[in-house]
């Protein structure tokens, strides 16, 4: 068989264009760090790495989540601290006022106090961040509480002292009402109880998400208790009006003032077990951001295994390539035979 000039030209620039392309991909692995650009140059590292790319945008998306939570409890906290103060401060008029030494135009001007607290506390159950509210649960576009034509607390439209058995039913469930996240503990669907239609809507299981907002109604209570013969509300705004209507009352007498006082004082306590509630939920979003922080690393530690490239392995082929692809432009001028079209200007 005879080798012509054109069978020799043709092997070597096919086998010039290879060295030119492998040395391209070592200088590419150089800049990128990654062992590989194409699946198809190592398909068992690329299904790999596409599930560790998976697995950390799902976790990237959990503390997104995290973080999301933590501000609405960090300021759902700040609010309930406020809160604290206020029926602090309350108690402390309460107890300066029903005393047999103070006289009735003291009792009026705590009485007057008082209101102005009720008006206080208003704006803290009201409390909201960019329009979205703290207390309403899911109801986070509209004002959860307002006061409504007989003076009484409402929540979410409905009297929080109301003694309508369907209000009453409503208000009960609006104490599991509450926004929540998925933060990785296994979210999953079931059938909506409320549901009737068929087939019933899927909403997530509550174990499964993460609920972060508080229901206002399970601060400020809700319901009616008799006391003496005497109906009184549950809830701390409506007992502040009933005490301050008593103090500045003509009637006033000390033991029906400490009736709602006594009944005030217990009612505050909801507030203590909303503060640990908050406490302990951002308790456990502060250890599930610290394992995926550490999830987080070790994801990268294996990623950077399977992608990466090993920098002095790939700068030595690197050199060893370009040293071979000069040697192959010096054998060039040697092997490809001038014609005269090379000497033609």
């Amino acid at each position: 068989m005879r080798i012509t000039n054109k069978m020799i030209t043709t092997r070597y620039i096919r086998s010039l264009n290879t060295m030119s392309s492998d040395l391209n991909k070592y200088s590419t692995m150089i800049e990128s760090g990654r062992a590989f650009s194409k699946s198809s140059e190592n398909t068992a590292a690329a299904v790999k790495a596409y599930q560790l790319r998976t697995d950390m945008s799902k976790v990237e998306s959990y503390q997104s989540n995290i973080a999301h939570a933590q501000s609405a409890l960090s300021n759902s906290e700040s609010v309930l601290m406020n809160i604290e103060d206020l029926m602090l401060e309350a108690k402390d008029k309460i107890r300066a006022a029903n005393t047999g030494s103070a006289s009735a135009d003291e009792r009026k001007i705590i009485a007057t106090e008082l209101k102005n607290i009720q008006d206080q506390l208003l704006q803290a159950l009201n409390a909201n961040s960019s329009g979205s509210y703290y207390f309403g649960g899911t109801n986070t576009d509209t004002a959860p509480f307002s006061v409504g034509s007989d003076g009484r607390l409402e929540y979410n439209g409905i009297s929080l002292s109301t003694q309508d058995t369907n209000d009453l039913a409503t208000l009960e469930g609006y104490k599991d009402d509450s926004m929540y996240v998925d933060i990785g503990m296994g979210l999953t669907l079931i059938d909506d109880p409320e549901d009737t239609n068929t087939p019933p809507r899927k909403i997530p299981d509550p174990r499964s998400v993460f609920q972060y907002s508080l229901p206002g109604i399970n601060i400020v209570g809700s319901g009616m208790t008799t006391i003496n013969g005497v109906d009184v509300p549950n809830n701390l705004y409506d007992l502040l009006g009933s005490i301050a209507d008593g103090l500045e009352s003509s009637s006033y007498t000390y033991d029906k003032v400490n009736a709602l006082y006594e009944k005030f004082d217990t009612a505050t306590k909801e507030i203590i077990y909303s503060l640990t509630e908050v406490g302990a939920k951002t308790s456990y979003l502060s250890f599930m951001t610290e394992r995926y922080e550490t999830q987080t690393l070790n994801m990268q530690e294996r990623q950077l295994k399977v992608e990466g490239a090993d920098p002095a392995h790939t700068i030595i082929l690197f050199k060893s390539q370009q040293v071979a692809y000069n040697a192959a432009l010096q054998m060039g001028t040697k092997i490809l035979q001038p014609s005269i079209f090379d000497f033609m200007s």
